[in-house]
């Protein structure tokens, strides 16, 4: 797996071989757009694969499992890093595990206003929605901490962002693409001054 913040890096370094102290476009321009036009290329794949496959799966390298409380019926997902590019809400993946005795459905806002207790699935059986940064259960959980499986932001711990190396490649040519014609001249002088 190639690291996101090393490809813009790798990147930046082709444009600006021996930046001085002030390059007109900044290494931190570089990671910021290079976490976007991550985003975008993964996304392109993903709508690839289905029209080509018919199915759309998320990269399990993407996938985290986290437990969260739920209290008034309500989980808080603030502090989790999600990619919500992901089309039709794919970034969340499971609620309560595979094993679980409760199943957990996913429904939308409006569905559970349309339905409301009318939604046809088991007793036991719950049902939830995204709202912003929580997920609401409507009818409410079989526990107060709840695992939750969901596509990551990519992000480690150690700050690294892994991405896939063809989608990596793709990124990499992006930024020389997005920023190449911006290209400063280098600053031999390494007096902030790349101007001559």
């Amino acid at each position: 797996m190639a690291n996101l913040l090393s490809i813009a890096e790798q990147a930046w370094r082709q444009l600006f071989p021996n930046p001085g102290d002030e390059a007109k476009i900044t290494k931190e321009e570089f990671v910021a757009t290079s976490k976007t036009e991550y985003a975008y290329q993964l996304w392109l794949k993903l709508m690839a694969d289905k029209r080509e496959e018919g199915v759309m799966e998320v990269p399990s390298y993407l996938l985290s499992e986290v437990d969260l409380d739920v209290q008034d019926n309500v989980m808080d997902i603030s502090s989790l890093k999600i990619m919500r590019s992901i089309p039709w809400e794919q970034w969340l993946q499971n609620i309560g595990g595979i094993n679980c005795l409760c199943k957990y459905v996913k429904s939308t806002l409006n569905h559970a206003q349309l339905l409301c207790d009318d939604d046809g699935i088991g007793d036991n059986d719950k049902t939830y929605y995204v709202v912003g940064k929580k997920i609401k259960f409507p009818r409410g959980t079989h526990s107060n901490n709840l695992s939750l499986t969901y596509v990551n932001s990519g992000e480690k711990i150690d700050g690294s962002i892994e991405v896939e190396d063809s989608i990596g490649g793709i990124v990499r040519r992006s930024l020389i693409e997005i920023y190449g014609g911006k290209i400063g001249p280098e600053d031999t002088t390494n007096n902030t001054n790349g101007e001559k």
